[in-house]
């Protein structure tokens, strides 16, 4: 089976959107890169623009077998209900290193003095953050100026960009004596970049590339919607792809409407036996107590009316229950308890507050999220992994949330379980238990998932 490469294009009919020009460098080749950084900038040379991107990570020498390309499978509906499939050939990636084994390559080409963005998933991760500041150095060291440097996040935290800056500040500390590169450093545009749009590997990655006759080492499904709002500014050369919303409002419309749709879906929907969002959400059963608990319990204490959520919870449920793209549970619902206070925490205190009592399904899904994951174990390969029936999953959340609940197990006593986790301020930055009937609800919802599953437990109270 022939590679993906430039030489095939036009023998299968790809549209050629190669830029000439390398503008922009991305640290890492995560999904934030690729199916984030990397398509963006594919769509704005679509639109004319000539954005090429090198790409600085130890997979660099499979990127290159294919010209720096790669597919997304682009799957989901139109507003009007019809159907998009779309293979996109992203080709903004012109050039690719290993700063392992090219790092004098990398030194070279940072002083291109062309680029002018630099792109690095949230949360700093400590390698590419490593190169980001030497990166950012050696243009310093060549009188060129700051690229802007974006922060590519699914959930933002406040003062992320600073976070970032005051990082690399540290990581150069020992570079130079001299405070310059400090100053330069206190100028140069850091910002986050909120980044509203699912995607991941392919499952049956070999079908589908059987199927469209070439390999593709890289191939992924995306779904057509990519939301990313700027925190401060676009850049020049991205303006005409990135959104102009209020990025405070976006963030929160997100955190409050879309992750917390995704909170209620898939710590239930996994110890129901299922896999996708999908599947849960065309569940009669699951469907309707996802919607009881978002309309009855949640909407109520956001800070818009119906009438102004409306659209956005229309979106959220779409975008989840997309019957074109397998959308794994645990792979999009990552960071549950991690972003559990920006969530739906603020809800359920809410109601206390209110009815003297904690609401009864969204304590339900709290206390499925606490067996979901009060049984991760670290695996072979030292990621954390809970196990259903014979198979394992892997669990993606802040490694304090995961090392807190491998301490635990789920089949402790529900009323040691509840006080263990809602009291520890760690987690949340508050205790729990001081919610108004939080404790009592969770442990009485822990012990009857103990003893009948979640699905009867489910069914239980909603007879109530």
């Amino acid at each position: 089976m022939v590679q993906l490469s430039l030489s095939m294009l036009e023998r299968y009919e790809i549209p050629n959107r190669r830029p000439r020009t390398l503008r922009a460098a991305l640290f890492g080749a995560d999904m934030g890169m690729l199916g984030v950084a990397a398509r963006l900038m594919d769509r704005a040379n679509e639109l004319g623009g000539d954005l090429g991107a090198l790409c600085v990570s130890p997979a660099a020498a499979a990127l290159k077998q294919q010209d720096g390309m790669f597919t997304l499978l682009v799957r989901g509906e139109r507003e009007d209900g019809s159907p998009i499939r779309e293979e996109r050939v992203v080709q903004s990636i012109l050039d690719a290193l290993d700063p392992e084994a090219e790092f004098d390559r990398l030194l070279r080409l940072a002083v291109e003095p062309q680029v002018e963005l630099a792109f690095i998933s949230g949360g700093c991760p400590a390698v590419e953050t490593a190169l980001l500041a030497r990166f950012l150095y050696a243009r310093w060291e060549a009188g060129l100026p700051a690229p802007e440097v974006l922060m590519v996040e699914e959930h933002p935290l406040p003062g992320g960009s600073e976070a970032l800056r005051e990082c690399l500040r540290a990581l150069s500390a020992s570079w130079t004596r001299s405070g310059e590169f400090a100053r330069w450093l206190a100028d140069a545009p850091i910002q986050a970049l909120l980044a509203e749009g699912l995607c991941g590997p392919l499952a049956d990655a070999a079908r589908v590339q059987r199927e469209m006759n070439y390999r593709d080492d890289f191939i992924a499904w995306a779904e057509p919607q990519l939301r990313c709002t700027p925190q401060l500014r676009a850049p020049e050369s991205l303006a005409g792809v990135l959104e102009r919303d209020d990025f405070a409002l976006a963030c929160a419309r997100k955190e409050r409407i879309f992750d917390a749709l995704v909170f209620l879906c898939a710590p239930v929907g996994f110890l129901c036996g299922m896999n996708t969002f999908a599947q849960v959400l065309r569940d009669e059963a699951l469907r309707a107590w996802i919607g009881r608990a978002f309309f009855e319990e949640v909407l109520p204490e956001l800070p818009w009316s119906r009438e102004e959520a409306a659209p956005w919870v229309i979106s959220a449920f779409n975008r989840l229950e997309n019957p074109m793209n397998d959308m794994p549970l645990l792979e999009i619902g990552r960071d549950l308890l991690r972003n559990f206070p920006r969530t739906l925490l603020g809800a359920i205190g809410k109601y206390a507050q209110r009815e003297f009592e904690a609401p009864k399904r969204l304590s339900l899904a709290l206390s499925a999220a606490i067996m979901l994951y009060a049984g991760a174990r670290k695996g072979d390969c030292g990621a954390f992994e809970v196990q259903r029936g014979e198979e394992k999953f892997r669990l993606r959340d802040g490694t304090e949330v995961l090392e807190a609940f491998s301490r635990l197990d789920h089949d402790v006593p529900s009323e040691t379980l509840a006080y263990a986790v809602l009291a520890d301020r760690d987690l949340w930055g508050a205790d729990l238990r001081q919610i108004d009937g939080l404790e009592f609800a969770v442990a009485c919802d822990l012990s009857a998932i103990q003893r009948i599953g979640l699905r009867e437990t489910l069914r239980l109270s909603e007879k109530e």
